[in-house]
């Protein structure tokens, strides 16, 4: 924003500002980012119990084996979110030609559900410690059971908070997604703790170019932001279902 005034009562407050509008934005964005990341850093860098390099009592050597592994674990994971935040900007093409005040709705309408999701992001994340520190320690029993323990909390706090949601915004009909939206979170999650990334990031970028994108497109021009967002429902549901679906089918050969 540029330097203006604020009024409060009687009081006027001078507000300094740049005027770099969306450039300004981005750099606060960046500024951010950065600002966690380097305390971050240094904490696990030099005061981590676990990780300091100073608990180090043989030289560093690379172990190829473990550089190979984090590859093959993480380059589908990269490539996933690299295609997702692709599939973002294409729903937003999409929205775009219906005009300012869908945008904006469009954008306001994911901030708010935001408040549903996030929750079971919380909770992905302590999937994947669970079931990771699971696998690591070969304790399969644990593995499956911290495994649909944390798929089933995740659905059943996203389908309170989407119950929540209904409540107040009924007019936002994926909150009837929110407890697919969770499973499809959460049970990425597991698959990540148990190194298992190949297959699930394609079950999510398939849901997400060839279900959500084609459907949000197909129905935009006729039914406007209801179509887009009726398209992100049955998309969510579809792929929660899918994760569930998988996640069974893997847990059971485990199992075997």
């Amino acid at each position: 924003f540029p330097t203006r005034t604020l009024t409060i009562a009687e009081w006027q407050l001078i507000v300094p500002g740049c005027g770099w509008g969306v450039a300004g934005a981005a750099l606060g964005t960046l500024f951010a980012f950065v600002s966690v990341a380097l305390p971050l850093a240094y904490f696990a860098i030099f005061r981590s119990s676990i990780l300091a390099w100073k608990l180090d009592v043989e030289r560093f050597v690379w172990r190829w084996q473990y550089v190979w592994n984090a590859v093959k674990i993480g380059a589908p994971m990269a490539l996933q979110y690299l295609l997702m935040n692709g599939a973002q900007l294409v729903s937003t093409m999409i929205v775009a030609p219906l005009g300012n005040v869908a945008i904006a709705a469009h954008s306001f309408g994911i901030t708010a559900e935001s408040l549903c999701y996030m929750p079971g992001y919380g909770i992905s994340e302590a999937a994947t410690t669970l079931v990771g520190q699971s696998v690591g320690a070969d304790r399969r029993d644990l593995h499956r059971s911290f495994a649909w323990m944390t798929v089933l909390m995740g659905m059943a706090v996203m389908a309170f908070m989407g119950i929540i949601m209904y409540i107040f915004a009924p007019e936002m009909i994926e909150a009837f997604a929110e407890p697919f939206f969770a499973a499809a979170i959460v049970a990425y999650s597991v698959c990540v703790g148990a190194g298992d990334t190949l297959k699930p990031s394609f079950i999510n970028l398939g849901s997400m170019w060839l279900v959500r994108l084609t459907l949000a497109y197909a129905l935009a021009s006729h039914y406007g932001l209801r179509g887009v967002w009726f398209a992100m429902a049955v998309e969510l549901s579809f792929r929660g279902l899918m994760f569930i679906f998988y996640l069974y089918r893997h847990l059971r050969q485990k199992k075997a």
